[in-house]
Protein backbone atom coordinates (compact mmCIF):
# COMPACT_ATOMS: atom_id res chain seq x y z
CA UNK A 1 0.00 0.00 0.00
CA UNK A 2 1.13 3.46 -0.68
CA UNK A 3 0.73 6.32 1.41
CA UNK A 4 -1.77 9.15 -1.00
CA UNK A 5 0.34 12.25 -0.83
CA UNK A 6 0.54 15.08 -3.45
CA UNK A 7 3.00 12.74 -5.43
CA UNK A 8 0.43 10.07 -6.11
CA UNK A 9 -2.50 12.77 -7.11
CA UNK A 10 -0.12 14.10 -9.78
CA UNK A 11 0.66 10.69 -10.77
CA UNK A 12 -2.68 9.74 -11.36
CA UNK A 13 -3.67 12.82 -12.46
CA UNK A 14 -0.78 12.99 -15.15
CA UNK A 15 -1.69 9.10 -16.19
CA UNK A 16 -5.37 9.54 -16.51
CA UNK A 17 -4.82 13.00 -18.55
CA UNK A 18 -2.70 10.79 -21.51
CA UNK A 19 -5.46 8.59 -21.47
CA UNK A 20 -6.87 7.64 -25.09
CA UNK A 21 -10.60 7.91 -25.02
CA UNK A 22 -11.27 4.53 -25.35
CA UNK A 23 -9.04 3.44 -22.32
CA UNK A 24 -11.05 6.69 -20.55
CA UNK A 25 -14.50 5.33 -21.86
CA UNK A 26 -13.29 1.56 -20.37
CA UNK A 27 -12.11 2.99 -17.17
CA UNK A 28 -15.17 4.62 -16.83
CA UNK A 29 -17.41 1.92 -17.06
CA UNK A 30 -15.89 -0.16 -14.87
CA UNK A 31 -15.61 2.53 -12.22
CA UNK A 32 -19.61 2.89 -12.67
CA UNK A 33 -19.62 -0.90 -12.13
CA UNK A 34 -17.50 -0.86 -9.36
CA UNK A 35 -18.92 2.10 -7.52
CA UNK A 36 -22.41 2.75 -8.44
CA UNK A 37 -23.47 4.57 -5.11
CA UNK A 38 -20.31 7.02 -5.34
CA UNK A 39 -21.29 7.26 -9.15
CA UNK A 40 -24.84 7.68 -8.24
CA UNK A 41 -23.97 10.49 -5.66
CA UNK A 42 -21.35 12.49 -7.44
CA UNK A 43 -24.59 12.48 -10.23
CA UNK A 44 -26.62 13.81 -7.74
CA UNK A 45 -24.85 16.72 -6.51
CA UNK A 46 -24.17 18.02 -9.83
CA UNK A 47 -27.71 17.45 -11.53
CA UNK A 48 -29.25 21.42 -11.78
CA UNK A 49 -25.55 22.22 -13.54
CA UNK A 50 -25.01 22.49 -17.32
CA UNK A 51 -23.75 18.86 -18.40
CA UNK A 52 -19.67 20.05 -18.35
CA UNK A 53 -20.30 20.43 -14.52
CA UNK A 54 -21.88 16.74 -14.41
CA UNK A 55 -19.40 15.36 -16.12
CA UNK A 56 -16.83 16.71 -14.25
CA UNK A 57 -18.15 15.70 -11.13
CA UNK A 58 -18.32 11.93 -12.55
CA UNK A 59 -14.89 12.55 -13.26
CA UNK A 60 -13.90 14.15 -10.18
CA UNK A 61 -15.13 10.81 -7.91
CA UNK A 62 -13.34 8.55 -10.67
CA UNK A 63 -10.37 10.31 -10.47
CA UNK A 64 -10.55 10.07 -6.47
CA UNK A 65 -11.14 6.02 -6.76
CA UNK A 66 -7.99 6.01 -9.63
CA UNK A 67 -6.14 7.31 -6.40
CA UNK A 68 -7.36 5.42 -3.94
CA UNK A 69 -6.68 2.03 -6.62
CA UNK A 70 -2.83 3.48 -6.70
CA UNK A 71 -2.23 3.70 -3.28
CA UNK A 72 -3.91 -0.06 -2.64
CA UNK A 73 -2.78 -1.45 -5.81
CA UNK A 74 -5.89 -2.62 -6.65
CA UNK A 75 -9.68 -1.30 -7.06
CA UNK A 76 -11.14 0.20 -3.97
CA UNK A 77 -13.70 -2.39 -2.28
CA UNK A 78 -17.35 -0.86 -2.92
CA UNK A 79 -18.49 1.89 -1.07
CA UNK A 80 -21.94 1.61 0.63
CA UNK A 81 -24.66 3.77 0.49
CA UNK A 82 -25.16 4.31 3.49
CA UNK A 83 -21.68 5.73 4.30
CA UNK A 84 -22.46 8.14 1.40
CA UNK A 85 -25.20 9.28 3.28
CA UNK A 86 -23.53 9.76 6.60
CA UNK A 87 -21.11 11.71 4.93
CA UNK A 88 -23.08 13.71 3.75
CA UNK A 89 -24.98 14.26 6.21
CA UNK A 90 -22.06 15.41 7.93
CA UNK A 91 -21.47 17.51 5.31
CA UNK A 92 -24.50 19.52 5.56
CA UNK A 93 -24.16 19.94 9.00
CA UNK A 94 -20.93 21.60 8.18
CA UNK A 95 -21.99 23.72 5.86
CA UNK A 96 -25.51 24.85 8.42
CA UNK A 97 -22.94 25.91 10.41
CA UNK A 98 -21.92 28.19 7.99
CA UNK A 99 -25.43 29.44 7.05
CA UNK A 100 -25.79 32.15 4.49
CA UNK A 101 -21.83 31.79 3.59
CA UNK A 102 -21.32 32.91 -0.09
CA UNK A 103 -19.39 30.03 -2.33
CA UNK A 104 -16.65 32.26 -2.45
CA UNK A 105 -16.60 32.35 1.41
CA UNK A 106 -17.10 28.77 1.63
CA UNK A 107 -13.99 28.22 -0.56
CA UNK A 108 -11.86 30.87 1.77
CA UNK A 109 -12.93 28.43 4.88
CA UNK A 110 -11.66 25.74 2.90
CA UNK A 111 -8.30 26.97 2.04
CA UNK A 112 -7.53 28.10 5.47
CA UNK A 113 -8.22 24.53 6.67
CA UNK A 114 -5.55 23.16 9.92
CA UNK A 115 -4.01 20.72 6.65
CA UNK A 116 -4.26 20.08 3.26
CA UNK A 117 -7.16 18.19 2.56
CA UNK A 118 -7.35 15.54 -0.42
CA UNK A 119 -10.67 16.93 -1.73
CA UNK A 120 -9.24 20.77 -2.16
CA UNK A 121 -5.94 19.62 -3.22
CA UNK A 122 -7.71 16.84 -5.84
CA UNK A 123 -9.36 20.42 -6.72
CA UNK A 124 -6.43 22.37 -7.29
CA UNK A 125 -4.93 19.52 -9.85
CA UNK A 126 -8.18 19.52 -11.76
CA UNK A 127 -8.30 23.30 -12.23
CA UNK A 128 -4.89 23.72 -12.91
CA UNK A 129 -4.57 20.94 -15.05
CA UNK A 130 -6.86 23.31 -17.26
CA UNK A 131 -9.91 20.68 -16.71
CA UNK A 132 -12.24 23.13 -15.92
CA UNK A 133 -12.92 26.05 -17.94
CA UNK A 134 -13.34 30.13 -15.98
CA UNK A 135 -16.67 29.75 -16.72
CA UNK A 136 -16.46 27.39 -13.35
CA UNK A 137 -17.61 29.88 -10.71
CA UNK A 138 -16.93 29.76 -7.01
CA UNK A 139 -20.94 27.88 -6.54
CA UNK A 140 -19.41 25.25 -9.02
CA UNK A 141 -16.24 24.88 -7.40
CA UNK A 142 -18.02 24.62 -4.19
CA UNK A 143 -20.33 22.25 -5.08
CA UNK A 144 -17.57 20.18 -6.87
CA UNK A 145 -15.58 20.84 -3.36
CA UNK A 146 -18.50 19.18 -0.80
CA UNK A 147 -18.79 16.14 -3.45
CA UNK A 148 -15.34 15.07 -2.67
CA UNK A 149 -15.66 16.17 1.35
CA UNK A 150 -18.40 13.96 1.23
CA UNK A 151 -16.57 10.96 -0.57
CA UNK A 152 -13.20 11.45 1.38
CA UNK A 153 -15.54 11.49 4.53
CA UNK A 154 -17.14 8.40 3.67
CA UNK A 155 -13.74 6.95 3.11
CA UNK A 156 -12.44 7.79 6.17
CA UNK A 157 -9.95 9.76 4.03
CA UNK A 158 -9.51 13.59 4.08
CA UNK A 159 -5.60 14.54 4.40
CA UNK A 160 -2.94 14.26 1.97
CA UNK A 161 0.52 14.53 3.12
CA UNK A 162 3.17 16.62 1.82
CA UNK A 163 5.35 14.62 -0.61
Amino acid sequence: MRAIDRTLVDEVWRAMSAYAPARVASEAQVFLELQPHAAAFSQAVARGFDPAVQKAALGLAFLLFKVLEASLGRPFPLLAEERIMAAYAETQAWLGERDGAAPAELLEALERGEHPSLPAYILSVFYEGGTAGDDYDDTVRASLFCLLKTLTDALDLGRVEEA
